[in-house]
């Protein structure tokens, strides 16, 4: 079976946006494709084409379609998003200006990226992959075992470390790694397969059937020059040790060098409310400790996850907080910037860290407060 999944078919009026020179040059390379189907590209040539058969294929994918047709749609999708602000690196505008034309869309702009310069796609790509919220496990690395750079043969050594433990684990040997080199130091982005899924589906006359198809995951790693600590995401233990020593051995010359940092405290809590005041006028505005976990002296656990958390501590018990062991937080930061509250959920027992990559301000606020059991400075946004 092919290696694909349902792609998320293109925003309502993207394609309608598009020119009809761009239609084809987006899906010519597709035409026996879309013709096995029942869909000729043929109606492209048409001043006003009428893409509806061509919507229907794009939305219904079998096993024959060609991952690069997904791929090239959703890129699309990213890229003709109103929300994307591309990051053009040093001379990209003046390439950007030499393919504009006075009646291209930013669909039309976004099309001519795709063929012309596919990199600046997949860069968008891996930018928004490492700001996306995720769950990351911290491992710091001996400070003899220098860093050696991802050039292209480590990264390929990479993917074949990785490569046979997913076809093992039912996941394809499909994976990929980029790259991205940032102030601090460098982010990569791994996709790969994941576990086959069975989902329902609808074919073109409307019949209920269901399709197995093989979803991708994307996992993100960052390692800090300054530091010489990594951050891994990666759901499940077995995943985050293949991670842990396939690093380790590609970039510190050692399947051992990197080990668990210990990073995160929630030491700091114990002081009560004091611990998360904040200045309005400073960049983090406001905190509050909307949840906890605790170990309890006898073995069992409880959480506290609603209204005032340290008020309903010292409700249960007013020497809870000091006796207790302190599993996880969830903390609520109010960044000047930004409307909406972000969560940043700390794990120390398991070296976890999630949300921390969506704002700059997040690290030095934490870090400031106590919550790392080690003061050197750690960003992991994205440049």
């Amino acid at each position: 079976m092919s290696v694909i999944r349902i792609p998320r078919i293109v925003r309502p009026g993207v394609l309608s946006h598009l020119k009809p020179s761009s239609l084809k040059a987006l899906l010519s390379p597709f035409a026996d494709y879309f013709a096995r189907r029942g869909a000729s590209l043929d109606c492209l040539r048409a001043a006003d084409p009428v893409l509806d058969d061509v919507v229907s294929v794009i939305a219904t994918p079998v096993e024959s379609t060609p991952a690069e047709l997904v791929e090239r749609l959703e890129l699309l999708d990213l890229l003709s998003d109103p929300g994307c602000s591309i990051h053009f690196e040093d001379g990209y505008e003046a390439m950007v200006a030499a393919w504009l034309e006075p009646d291209d869309s930013t669909a039309d702009l976004a099309v001519k990226i795709l063929i012309h310069a596919p990199d600046i796609a997949w860069r968008e790509f891996d930018r928004q992959a490492l700001q996306a919220r995720r769950s990351l496990v911290s491992f710091s690395c001996n400070p003899a075992l220098g860093f050696l750079s991802p050039d292209a043969s480590r990264v390929a050594r990479l993917e074949n470390l990785l490569r046979p433990w997913f076809e093992q684990n039912a996941r394809s040997g499909i994976c990929s790694v980029h790259t991205r080199e940032e102030a601090g130091g460098v982010s990569f982005v791994i996709r790969h397969g994941d576990l086959l899924k069975r989902i329902g589906v609808f074919d073109e006359n409307g019949r209920s059937s269901s399709r197995i198809l093989r979803p991708e995951r994307v996992d993100v790693a960052h390692y800090r020059h300054a530091t010489g600590e990594w951050q891994i995401s990666g759901i499940g233990r077995r995943l985050q040790e293949l991670y842990r020593a396939s690093f380790g051995t590609v970039f510190h010359a050692s399947s051992t060098a990197l080990t668990h940092a210990h990073r995160y405290s929630l030491e700091p809590l114990r002081e009560g409310p004091a611990a998360l005041a904040c200045d309005p006028h400073a960049r983090v505005q406001f905190a509050a400790l909307s949840s906890l976990k605790l170990g309890l002296p006898g073995g069992s656990r409880i959480a506290v996850c609603h209204g005032n958390v340290f008020e309903a501590l010292a409700g249960l018990n007013p020497t809870l907080l000091q006796g207790a062991a302190l599993l996880e937080a969830k903390l609520d930061l109010k960044i000047a910037t930004r409307r909406r509250l972000i969560p940043v959920i700390l794990n120390p027992t398991t070296d976890k860290v999630s949300g921390i990559q969506l704002d700059d301000a997040i690290a030095p606020w934490l870090e400031a407060r106590g919550f790392f059991n080690h003061h050197e400075s750690l960003l992991l946004e994205s440049a």
